[in-house]
Order: structure tokens, then C-alpha cells, then sequence
């Protein structure tokens, strides 16, 4: 899977406006929580505002691998980091109103929240079974905070009904590849789940981009941790 991230980073919105994102993987906190490093992919099958979007890069990290299931904890419904993830996305349109944004500079909220359940929906949760999948935002609060060492940060809180990567093992799925395969039991497949959702967004103009860092689990207090000791010592850097 480093290779195949690899190919996307150098194709990213990052490389061509001019800069990266540095986020902690696992090996950076002390217990066995996350996996190791942080991965690419290129969203290109997004589409928002009727298409008028110029992609979505998507960087992300999931639980870490329970060495003696040989399993990843992220199937388990007992783990306290089942379906949980974290990582960011920048997004770049191809018109003047930043994603995230309306024309007069406030938060949509709705596109933060459109982003989110495309990559939890779509991308992860579709790869894994069927589509009669649901991603309900139940409740969210927005507030402006300074973040990263940068003003002008919007956090959401969101609480959201969804539902689990949780399944019985039924045959060969490409997502086995980098997420491992489920252990053989009797699970309710992709039960639903009530997960709690940390977003921060902001426009950077120097980059024509909306950066979102974000984490969801089960857990508030995953969520916490997560913020605290992965997401809050990323790095935006400027390669120009």
C-alpha cells in the first residue's frame, strides 16, 4: 500500500499547488492504536457543486492491525477504534467560492459534512459490502478557533448514525489488501453505530485550497486523543 500511496501523493492537490501535509501515523503515540503511517488517494470520483470541483485528495490512517487475530481492530465491535479513522482532505474547486464556503465567506457546513460521508460511505464502507448503507448527521456545533499555528480555523463537533465496517467474512474484497480481512464469526453485518465526528476546516488562498483535518470514532474520548496527540502536531508546509 506505500507504493500505491506513494503514486497518489505525487499526483495530489498538495504537489501540484505547492505544499504537504504531515500528519503523525501510529508510531507516534506509545499504545498499539493506529497503523503506522498515513496514506494518499486521489478522490477523483468525487463530485460536488455539479462537478465544479478540481478534485479531493484524501489522507488518511485506520486502527492498527491486532497481530494475533491477524485482523484489524476496526472490525471488532468490541475495540474501542472500531470504524474509526482519521486523517484530512483538501479540496479545490474550479470556481472563486472556496469549498466550505458560500459566496459571502461563511461556513457550509452542509459541503464539510458531504465530504465526510463520501469517503466514510463511499469509499470505505461500499468497498467492504453492499450500498444500503446510511450516514445521518444527527447533531453538529461549529466554532472558530486558532489551530496548527493558523487563525481562522472552523472546528465541528458532529455527532452521526451510520453504521459499522463490522461483517461476517463471506470472500475475497480488494479493501482486504490494506485493511486486513475480518475474523470469521457471526457478526450482524454493518450494524448501525452512533460515531462522534471532529472536523477542522479552513481556506488557504496562498494554496487555492480547503484543508479539513478530521477523526471519527465511536469513542468521544478517542476522538479527544486523536486531536490531541496526532491531529494537533500535523504540519502544513509550504514547498515553494
Amino acid at each position: 500500500m506505500s507504493v500505491y500511496s506513494a503514486i497518489h501523493e505525487k499526483d495530489s492537490i498538495m504537489a501540484e499547488a505547492g505544499f504537504k501535509i504531515d500528519i503523525p501515523g501510529g508510531l507516534s503515540t506509545k499504545g498499539r492504536d493506529w497503523y503506522p503511517f498515513v496514506m494518499t488517494f486521489n478522490a477523483d470520483g468525487y463530485k460536488a457543486r455539479g462537478g465544479l470541483i478540481e478534485g479531493m485528495t484524501i489522507l488518511y490512517n485506520f486502527p492498527a492491525f491486532n497481530l494475533l487475530s491477524r485482523t484489524n481492530t476496526f472490525y471488532e465491535p468490541d475495540s474501542l477504534y472500531n470504524s474509526s479513522f482519521y486523517g484530512a482532505y483538501v479540496v479545490r474547486t474550479l470556481e472563486e467560492t472556496p469549498y466550505c464556503y458560500t459566496d459571502d465567506g461563511q461556513q457550509n457546513y452542509s459541503e464539510v459534512m458531504q465530504a465526510f460521508k463520501y469517503d466514510y460511505k463511499n469509499l470505505v464502507l461500499e468497498s467492504l459490502g453492499d450500498n444500503d448503507f446510511e450516514f445521518i448527521v444527527q447533531q453538529f456545533t461549529g466554532t472558530e478557533t486558532d489551530y496548527l499555528g493558523y487563525d481562522g480555523w472552523t472546528m465541528v463537533n458532529a455527532v452521526i448514525n451510520t453504521n459499522s465496517v463490522t461483517h461476517v467474512y463471506k470472500g475475497t474484497k480488494r479493501s482486504y489488501l490494506q485493511y486486513g480481512r475480518p475474523m470469521n464469526r457471526t457478526y450482524e453485518d454493518f450494524s448501525r453505530i452512533k460515531m462522534h465526528g471532529r472536523l477542522y476546516m479552513r481556506y488557504f488562498p496562498e494554496y487555492k485550497s480547503t484543508i479539513i483535518f478530521y477523526v471519527m470514532a465511536q469513542d468521544r474520548n478517542i476522538v479527544n486523543e486523536c486531536d490531541e496527540k496526532i491531529l494537533s502536531k500535523s504540519e502544513i508546509i509550504n514547498l515553494n
